[in-house]
């Protein structure tokens, strides 16, 4: 069999030939795709260059290029006869036609569906609408860890700065927050602010080596945990905590409630809309019942 050219595709004789086993065989006479370029032709199903052309990875060698473009044009043969050889050998084919008939159904109903939420929802979920129902659904939003908002820092046990840094981590202004981070980079100290937003304990107690007991223990009593090995000294302040089994903040779980809303809104306006087509549907007379014999 022979094979195909490559870059640019230009169609070549060789493209072809590997159909030419059909030439005993009626060949369906196709009207070709005007301004494309077409490279085979089985039965009733034409392969153009550009076709080709799009699914031709970026960046791939001339050999490369060549073995894609001979793989593809014969597994698209391969494919047309194979669907043929299918349908021949399916005669009955009611059952492809019901789920056919289904799919298509299916696909009417959602873009309708899609269209009808557009043009009904076009404004966002409020936030007064969001604050009520984070409020009666909180065992929805029950913890399984503890959240805090802090400053954690890891300090080289031989900073001269450290007695500064023990001072400071456990302020809460401004200046002590710029001196930390100037600390931090003249000291090559790891430092990690996140008062402004909350983060699962146990990112923070993966980078000390003390048991997650212990730390939150602490947290819980203090509001600040210190520990120091040979290398480190490890220093843990939080400004807000969360325990597991508390309600998860409002601010980390409103995008979800809001996504909540939107979904139930959606559904229940299209169920009233199916309920309104079925009531007027009943009042045109345009729905039979039939009695049901026993």
């Amino acid at each position: 069999m022979s094979r195909y050219s490559v870059r640019g595709l230009t169609v070549l004789a060789a493209c072809i030939l590997p159909v030419m086993f059909l030439s005993c065989r009626q060949i369906a006479e196709v009207r070709l795709f005007p301004g494309k370029n077409a490279l085979v032709q089985v039965g009733s199903d034409v392969l153009y260059e550009e076709d080709v052309q799009m699914a031709l990875p970026l960046g791939l060698s001339g050999t490369d290029s060549a073995d894609f473009v001979n793989r593809y044009i014969d597994n698209w043969i391969q494919d047309v006869l194979f669907y043929e050889n299918a349908k021949r050998n399916i005669p009955d084919t009611r059952e492809i036609d019901r789920l056919v008939e289904n799919y298509r159904r299916s696909l009417f109903e959602h873009e309708y569906q899609r269209s009808l939420v557009r043009q009904k929802f076009q404004t966002e979920i409020s936030s007064r609408q969001v604050d009520s129902f984070y409020t009666a659904n909180a065992d929805l939003f029950v913890l399984d860890h503890t959240v805090v908002k802090g400053l954690f820092l890891i300090v080289p046990a031989k900073s001269r700065d450290l007695a500064r840094f023990r001072e400071l981590y456990t302020c809460l202004d401004d200046n002590s927050f710029e001196e930390i981070e100037k600390l931090s980079i003249r000291n090559a100290a790891r430092c990690e602010f996140f008062y402004d937003n909350w983060r699962s304990i146990h990112e923070v107690e993966m980078m000390i080596p003390v048991s997650s007991d212990v730390i939150e223990a602490e947290l819980e009593s203090e509001g600040h945990f210190t520990f120091a090995d040979e290398d480190n000294v490890y220093l843990l302040n939080v400004s807000e905590i969360v325990l597991k089994g508390g309600v998860e903040p409002l601010e980390n779980v409103a995008g979800r409630i809001r996504g909540l809303l939107t979904n139930r809104n959606e559904v229940e306006y299209v169920r009233s809309v199916k309920e309104k087509l079925q009531q007027q549907a009943i009042e045109d007379n345009s729905i039979i019942f039939f009695r049901q014999t026993e």
